[in-house]
């Protein structure tokens, strides 16, 4: 079939996007490189907002729901609730690639080639969805952030105490990421510095980390241990005359935030109507604001992370701290010097 638009990447964001086109009458061709399902290095959590934005393309598929979350330093926690009574979810990369992929192959006017090189073939628009090393950065090009960081992931059988949130654990070698992946497994992401990298640093924080030593006695990996950097990006421009970025390679906030996958499913929208319209820029406009947003809270939670474990572990028991920092990250209320101050009184 002719070609309007096509999109390189067939993961969240390049899938999502090419059914709300296909939808649309706009006719597309989704090109992913490799084959699903696929392993992907990735915390895998989807936040409240991008449950919402999921559930505007197709019922969710089952997966672990989890209410909010708990963040741990040095043996002291809070636990805070996703507002409004919203929920979020732990999807399991592979399967919900896939899921998604296929789900755009069923949708009228899509053809979805999956093991296929990405080509252009006279398509008026390019997608790049193809993440933070996207073949279009030559054009639009990010800028990398520091700190640089380490992402590593993988699935564990064992952990015991898996409830309803995901578990934030601050360590002077980086946070540790606990969260329940369904069938009695766990997903276990580690953010590492740069500077402090190690291969071993997912099992090394499992026992470094003595709550998670008591809980971790009997783990078994289920899943390769997967290696993804850098993991934040930041972009000026994400449109250009025939081009439209969405996902990671328009730009990645640092994992801390768990913005990721709900970012490229928020972006959908508005990038189906720029790309219908034509009015590429009132996209960029949407997506650069929520980028910069995105942006400052990770740096907040950045500097709570690196900060001296005591004043840490004292910011850790404002009781207004993490309810104000989960509404910023679900989108409820924006990232301002009034909104930090009513979350550190």
């Amino acid at each position: 079939m002719a070609v309007d638009v096509a999109i390189a990447g067939g993961g969240p964001a390049g899938a999502a996007l090419a059914i709300a086109l296909g939808r649309r009458g706009v006719r597309v061709a989704l090109y992913e490189r490799a084959r699903h399902p696929r392993p992907k290095a990735c915390g895998e959590g989807l936040l409240p907002h991008g449950v919402a934005a999921l559930r505007e393309l197709a019922v969710p598929p089952e997966a672990p729901r989890v209410r909010g979350l708990r963040f741990v330093v040095d043996g002291t926690s809070i636990e805070a609730d996703f507002p409004g009574g919203q929920h979020g979810l732990i999807v399991r990369r592979d399967r919900f690639d896939a899921w998604l992929f296929g789900l755009a192959a069923s949708t009228s006017n899509v053809d979805a080639r999956d093991g296929t090189a990405y080509r252009r073939e006279g398509a008026r628009l390019e997608v790049g969805a193809d993440g933070r090393r996207s073949r279009f950065h030559r054009r639009l090009r990010p800028a990398v952030p520091t700190p640089r960081r380490v992402g590593l992931s993988a699935h564990v059988g064992g952990i015991e105490g898996l409830r309803d949130r995901v578990e934030v654990f601050f360590h002077p070698d980086g946070e540790l990421y606990l969260a329940p992946a369904g069938e009695g497994e766990a997903l276990v992401s580690v953010l590492q510095y740069g500077d402090r990298f190690r291969r071993d640093g997912l099992t090394h924080l499992l026992t470094a980390i003595p709550e998670l030593r008591a809980r971790a006695s009997r783990i078994e990996l289920t899943t390769p241990v997967l290696a993804a950097a850098p993991l934040s990006l930041r972009l000026s421009r994400v449109v250009d005359d025939d081009l439209l970025l969405i996902g990671d390679a328009a730009g990645a906030p640092d994992p801390i935030t768990g913005e990721g996958i709900a970012l490229a499913l928020t972006s959908v929208g508005p990038a189906a109507d720029a790309t219908v319209s034509g009015h590429l820029q009132r996209y960029e406009r949407w997506r650069l604001a929520r980028g910069r947003t995105a942006d400052r809270l990770g740096r907040v939670l950045l500097r709570l992370a690196r900060t001296d474990r005591r004043v840490a572990r004292r910011l850790l028991q404002r009781p207004a701290l993490a309810p104000v920092l989960l509404d910023v990250a679900t989108g409820r209320r924006p990232l301002t010097a009034a909104t930090l101050v009513r979350a550190l009184c």
